[in-house]
């Protein structure tokens, strides 16, 4: 079952690869999948077997196995996943790169729009899901050897390096991670990426911290109506859903 509250499962990518029930995405939500990016031999190459030529070649050109490995089954669980939002075999989905470089779906004549987006970090990744909400999503293991002061201190937004820097010594780097996740899932949503300033727009986190709305000072690149959501990720990662406007939820996906 899937839902919008509880906590946010990982699992393994031969239980998405083993999927068959065909999925339904929905405009008022985002269905947010976890899976790990570490496998078996067999599941590997199901998954290569069904990256394009393209694909493949960028896997290849990666220095060290694990992280062939991990590319080819985080596209290779894109493609099941997403086949199955639009009826279609993995191999056969075609991708094109908007003006940003963000990547999207080929539209299918007669199928409704999915929009997508996915994110890895170590051996996880998270991918969201909507019929054709824009979205962005991000992923970042808690780690205690970040900078954080001095990268908040000169790429964060006045408000939100207060914040960091006002949180106890033993939360400084979990609120750090906090912003980056969001501010992450902006730019991914709106195809911008880490080229867009950190500094030219805020994130204000609501009462809870498990969303938060924006303010841009460069609405021209950047719009200013984006709602982001956290992720319940178990301890030690953090992640979080970019998505316009508020009439959306989560729906945090389980194999059926």
């Amino acid at each position: 079952m899937a839902g919008a509250a509880g906590e946010l499962f990982t699992f393994d990518a031969g239980e998405l690869t083993g999927l068959r029930v065909p999925l339904r995405a929905e405009r008022s939500s985002v269905h947010v999948w976890a899976f790990t990016l570490d496998c078996t031999p067999e599941c590997l190459e199901l998954c290569r077997s069904w990256l394009s030529v393209v694909e493949c070649e960028r896997a290849d050109r990666f220095v060290f196995a694990r992280d062939r490995t991990r590319y080819t089954v985080a596209h290779g669980v894109l493609r099941r996943l997403l086949g199955l939002y639009c009826d279609m075999a993995p191999e056969s989905l075609q991708f094109v790169a908007a003006a940003t470089g963000k990547p999207a779906l080929q539209p299918v004549t007669n199928a409704a729009p999915i929009s997508f987006n996915l994110t890895h970090s170590n051996e996880r990744a998270l991918l969201g899901v909507s019929a054709g909400l824009q979205l962005g999503i991000d992923l970042e293991r808690l780690t205690s050897n970040t900078p954080t002061l001095s990268i908040s201190r000169r790429y964060f937004f006045g408000s939100e390096r207060e914040a960091i820097e006002r949180a106890p010594s033993l939360l400084r780097d979990k609120t750090f991670f906090r912003y980056w996740v969001a501010k992450e899932a902006v730019l991914k949503a709106e195809g911008v990426g880490l080229g867009f300033p950190l500094d030219r727009f805020r994130v204000d986190f609501l009462p809870g911290d498990t969303a938060a709305r924006i303010e841009t000072l460069d609405p021209a690149a950047l719009a200013g109506d984006w709602t982001v959501r956290m992720l319940p990720c178990e301890s030690g990662w953090l992640g979080a859903v970019a998505a316009r406007g508020t009439e959306w939820e989560l729906r945090l996906e389980r194999p059926r």
